[in-house]
């Protein structure tokens, strides 16, 4: 009648479908977020080096001679 196996199987079933539905949940509500900064004007920061004004341009990058990274123009600039 009922057998271990089959309760682990059923046991299995059923979280598959709970995080499924946690996981469609989560989609949805970075959908409605995304659409309500969008309406709002607002965008959300990526992480952009300041002087790109939120556009997806390229960010051209140069060698810092002192230290031998790789930054923009701006903080090149600023450390010397």
């Amino acid at each position: 009648m009922f057998s271990i196996s089959k309760l682990v199987a059923l046991a299995a079933i059923i979280g598959a479908i709970w995080f499924g539905f946690r996981l469609i949940g989560r989609l949805d509500a970075a959908r409605k977020a995304k659409v309500a900064a969008e309406k709002s004007g607002d965008r959300p920061d990526r992480g952009r080096p300041e002087g790109t004004h939120g556009r997806d341009d390229v960010v051209d990058l140069v060698r810092d001679e002192r230290t031998g990274e790789y930054v923009t123009r701006d903080r090149r600039d600023e450390r010397t």
